[in-house]
Parts: C-alpha cells; structure tokens; sequence
C-alpha cells in the first residue's frame, strides 16, 4: 500500500482516513455509528482525488458513480461533500518523511498533502428537493452537533446546520438545490452533486446541469467539481446520466481523445453477460457480482424473488438491481431477443427497400421506418420527428417529411411506401403524383394482429434485424400487447400516454410488407390501385 499510495499521486488515501475519522453513517438501520468504506468505495476516492504529479492540481473534473439500487450512492455523496467542505481536499505540498496530519493520519514520503477549498460553495442537485435529502439530510446527520462524531465536533466545533442550509466554519456553505430550480447561472460552486441523474430527462434539467458543469470553470483556484450519482438509465430517454455514459464509451473506445476528455471519471458496474435471469442462481450471481462488497447487507434473496411478481417488469429489474441497460419495459418483445438482433451496419444505397410511415401533426410523433428488403430483414429510423418539451404550438413540419420521403426514394429502391392515410391524405397523394410508390396500410385490427404477432417470430428466428436506434428502443419499449376477440396488437399504455410508440407501429407495418416483398417479389394484388378508396 505504501508504495501504491506513492505512484497513484492521490490525496484519496488521506480523505478516505478522514472520512472514517470523522464521519458517520447518516438516516437507516446502521445511522451513528462509525464509517468503515468498503474496497470498493475507497478505490473510487482514490480515483476521484488523483492529482498531476507535476502541478498538483485535480486530474478529473467530472467523475460519475454508476451501481445498482441501494447500494449507498448518495451516503458516498454525502461523506464527499462534508469532506469538501471541512477536509484538505486540495493539493498544497508532498509530504516528506514522517508528516501526519491534524487528526493523525501518517503520510508517505512523496505522497500529496491536502489543505482545505477557500469558501467551499458546495450544492447538492436533484430533480426535486425532498429527493435532494437522499445526500443532504445524510450531511446533515453527519455536521449537527447533537448527531455528529465527537472527532467531527472536537475538530471543528459546532456547526451552524440548518434545513436548507449548512454555514461552514471560516465561510462558504452546503445547501439542497431542486433541479427544477433553473436559474444557477453565474455560481461559483466548487464541488456539485447530480443525485439520481437517470432521472434528469428534461430538457431543462439537461440544461441546468450544463449550467452548472459550466460554473465549475470559474474558480481556478478552488479546482472545482462535479459528481454524479445514478443507477442504470433507461436507453433512449437522453437522461443526464445516459449522455454522461455515452460520452464515457467514446472516451474509453478512443472516438474521443485529448486532454479536456480525460477530465472525465465515469465508474461503472453491472452484472456480466453470463448470468441468465431466468435462473434463480444466476440471479443471486449476479447480484453478488453488482453489489460487491455490499452483497454482505443486502437481502439479496428477497431481490432475487422479486423477479418471479407478476407485477415486476423484467427490464426494470435489470435496471434497477443488475445495474444493466435494459430498455424494453412493455410485454411485447423479448429483450435478450432485441438486443441479439442489434446489427449498426446501415442501409447501402440502390438498396431494396420498404419505406413505412406513420404521421401525426403535433401530438404523437411522425417517423419513417425503413426497412431492407433481405437476408434478414434489416430496419432503420431514417425520418422521425416529436414535439419538444414544453411547446404545446409545435407542429410536425410538412414539407420536410415529404421532401424527406422523396431524398430516401432517390437514396434507396423504394419498393413500396406503406402509409396509414388517416391525416396525411394531401402529402401522400401529392407523393404519389411524383411517381412514387404509395400504398394503403390502414392500422386496423384485421391488419395490424398479424403484422404485430409477425415481428415476434421474426425476431425469435434471427430473420431481422435493427441497428440499434434509441428512439425505436424506446418506442418498442413503450408497446403494450393487448388481446381481444380480434386478436393480439401493440398500442400505447393508455390513450393520452406520452410514452409514444409511433416508430413501434411503422415497425410493424413496414416488416410486414417487406416480408411479402421477400417472399413473392411482386405487388399483391390488395394494392393495384394506389390510393383507390380515398
């Protein structure tokens, strides 16, 4: 360890002595007593508080914890930030042999020494205040003198805690911040927490949180910043945390390089590929694997049960106790069987292609789905469009979806455009007045149940693929199957759902028909007559 503590260049060893020094655990079965951090969580420390060997100064600015559900994210959060405000969590000189700091801790030769932020301004962000309490009532267990451990209170005496605001001894200050709340611009935070950031899919949450990242360049000196906290996101509903995990991937693949990316700390865990959910052993496997060291307090049992509820949606499950991306929350398709079928090659040109389009003017979305007329079928998200967040006056814009339609047919074959007509009767029949290929496909039951329960098999036979677009993940996610005496089908949750399965249903349709391209190579003789009945 000595040696380590030496060439890691980290003034973590120090704050994680610090930390089980002074603090203990805040609210929950275990609140008062001591803090012992696991491996686990004192590796990450040593990670967040590496330093340049040369400077001193903070090598990661942004630095993002991914675990599972309970793992104690936000008590890690918590430790981190009376530690900014109180500890010496900033570079000042190497130690020489023999140093020890204030509260006993020996320093290695070389190894960075630590003096405390000037003035720390230090928030703690959630998308709604009373979620904020999972880190800040657990700051606020650990600081007030009536809770606090007597070496935290011997150290720094009594300090002025409040519910929505901590005042630090020597200034500076610890306060709850709703999310919601988005008028920050202009702090001068010099340590920020993002708690539960796969709940930040807002627009202006997102914007908040470049907001704030932002203000973490302003004080030089102080070195600020930020740390996330989040269980796995849900693919395809562009939550903070899931831009964060992408931008990861892109640094860790090298599509990203240089220094600036290098700022980013982004320590993630999940349960392995190996492990079959449907098998009660592999799912305690893989608990034990996700939680690490914290398997020795979770009822891991019980979590293994939950699975077999009726109630309990797989992907969700996933999610929540595997740590894994799991997107598929609706009753329809198999997820191993989704994501098997992933293949992100896309459509060559003069390709043979079915186009499928499902329309709306401002409510649902309008989205092209095409599809690939072969060996397996091969589906794309080429044309989608959805109405912003917030602005209820946004309508689809028309003219862009037909010259859209029009780009894909001189891209592409197009074999055949199948279009429900209902809304869009003008734009298709002014396609088809261009010579292109329109066809009727009404979404009714008659149709819809065989093209619906089609997909399944499709999909079960490795005869189609997708590349791995989000929007569709998520639109396929959203499908609920229902079954009546007209058969099975997809549609959304409930009538007025925001959960939109627009791409979903062009899906459907536009694997349906190019499944009876490939099969007969030759028009059926339901569509001889372009737009016939309109």
């Amino acid at each position: 360890m000595t040696k380590r503590r030496v060439e890691l260049k980290s003034l973590g060893f120090a704050i994680v002595d610090w930390i089980e020094t002074h603090c203990v655990h805040g609210p929950g079965d275990i609140e008062g007593e001591p803090v012992e951090l696991d491996d686990e969580f004192a590796a990450f420390i040593i990670k967040a508080y590496q330093v340049d060997p040369t400077t001193g100064r903070r090598r990661k600015r942004r630095v993002a914890i991914s675990r599972p559900k309970g793992r104690a994210k936000s008590e890690l959060a918590a430790f981190l930030a009376c530690a900014e405000g109180l500890a010496p969590v900033r570079f000042d000189h190497w130690a020489v042999a023999g140093e020890v700091s204030p509260w006993g801790y020996t320093y290695e030769a070389g190894e960075p020494v630590g003096k405390p932020v000037t003035r720390p301004e230090i928030r703690c962000f959630a998308t709604e205040l009373g979620q904020a309490g999972n880190t800040y009532d657990a700051i606020l267990y650990m600081l007030h003198p009536e809770t606090a451990s007597k070496a935290m209170v011997q150290a720094y005496g009594r300090v002025d805690v409040g519910l929505t605001r901590i005042n630090l001894p020597g200034g500076g200050e610890i306060t709850p911040e709703s999310a919601m709340d988005t008028s920050k611009d202009g702090g001068k935070e010099t340590f920020v927490v993002f708690d539960e950031s796969h709940l930040w899919t807002l627009p202006k949450l997102k914007r908040l949180h470049q907001t704030v990242v932002r203000n973490l360049l302003k004080r030089l000196i102080a070195d600020p910043w930020s740390l996330e906290t989040t269980t796995m996101f849900s693919p395809g509903e562009q939550s903070v945390a899931e831009g964060t995990f992408r931008y990861a991937e892109q640094v860790r693949t090298g599509v990203l390089k240089g220094s600036v990316h290098d700022l980013l700390l982004f320590d993630h865990r999940q349960a392995s590929d190996k492990w079959d959910i449907e098998k009660v052993k592999d799912r305690l496997g893989g608990l034990r694997e996700v939680y690490g060291p914290a398997a020795s307090w979770m009822n891991l049992g019980a979590i293994a049960a939950s699975y077999d509820d009726p109630q309990t949606s797989p992907a969700e499950w996933e999610r929540y106790w595997w740590n894994r991306p799991r997107s598929l929350q609706g009753s329809w398709l198999k997820q191993a069987d989704w994501d098997a079928a992933t293949d992100k090659r896309e459509i060559p040109d003069g390709a043979n292609v079915v186009l499928a389009f499902d329309g709306s003017f401002n409510q649902d979305c309008t989205v092209i789905v095409a599809v690939e007329v072969d060996e397996p079928l091969h589906v794309t998200l080429p044309g989608f469009w959805s109405r912003p967040m917030g602005n209820a006056g946004w309508e689809v814009p028309v003219t862009e979806v037909e010259d859209t339609i029009r780009a894909l047919c001189a891209k592409w074959n197009v074999l055949e455009i199948a279009a429900d007509p209902y809304g869009w009767r003008r734009s298709l029949q002014v396609l088809e007045s261009d010579g292109l290929p329109v066809q009727e496909f009404p979404q009714s039951p008659a149709r819809m149940t065989p093209a619906t329960n089609s997909v399944i098999d499709l999909l079960a036979t490795k005869a189609m693929t997708h590349d791995g677009d989000e929007r569709l993940t998520l639109h396929v996610s959203n499908a609920v199957l229902t079954s009546d005496s007209r058969g099975s089908r997809i549609k959304k949750e409930t009538r007025h759902s925001t959960r939109h399965i627009d791409a979903a249903v062009a899906m459907v349709m536009g694997l349906d028909r190019a499944s009876w391209w490939q099969t007969t190579g030759a028009p059926s003789a339901d569509y001889d007559v372009a737009l016939s009945i309109w």
